[in-house]
């Protein structure tokens, strides 16, 4: 008996684990989050959509350029920029221009954030050329060493490339779920 409840115990423990979904970005060894998805109790599909067109209006400074594809009440394509998102360690802290393109799909009650592609700027040097090129984090080899250290030039990835992630899905969390939209000024 007690191996049967043992045994029931394992398996539903194991299915929970597999069928869980991630709250939150990381990225280590195993490599980075691939989506997050976002509670949002007592809140339709249609209002979690509108109200992420709202959010995109009140983050983005030209928000029309920062949509790249939507489906109404379905999903929102952004695409932003930052120049603190990826810096590398080459004898001091050296961060680039960077760009960013995030799906954001609704159901009821939920939404899930995906960060689609993620470009950086490197400057022409006497060691090759420049331009825009992916930050690919699908796949770990490049950051880490087979001792799941991470190598020293990649030393900052772990800990910005997921705190800007989730710094940005909790704002539009907090955004959704409130009632107000801040206004761009407050006096006029």
């Amino acid at each position: 008996m007690k191996k049967i409840i043992y045994y029931l115990l394992a398996v539903i423990s194991i299915s929970n684990l597999s069928f869980s979904q991630e709250t939150e970005f990381k990225f280590n060894k195993e490599g980075f989050t691939d989506f997050v998805v976002t509670q949002c109790e007592g809140k339709t599909q249609a209002e979690l959509y509108k109200k992420a067109l709202d959010w995109v209006s009140v983050t983005y400074k030209n928000p029309k350029e920062v949509i790249k594809a939507q489906i109404e009440n379905d999903y929102i394509r952004i695409e932003g920029s930052s120049n603190s998102l990826i810096c590398l360690n080459i004898l001091v802290k050296n961060c680039s221009n960077a760009t960013y393109q995030i799906e954001i799909s609704f159901k009821e009650g939920k939404y899930k954030f995906d960060v689609i592609e993620i470009k950086q700027y490197t400057e022409t040097s006497q060691y090759g050329t420049g331009g825009w090129s992916e930050v690919k984090l699908e796949t770990t080899e490049l950051y880490f060493r087979k001792n799941g250290e991470i190598r020293g030039v990649y030393k900052y990835f772990p800990e910005l490339i997921p705190a800007y992630f989730n710094k940005l899905n909790l704002e539009l969390k907090d955004f959704i779920l409130s009632d107000k939209i801040p206004s761009k000024k407050s006096e006029w």
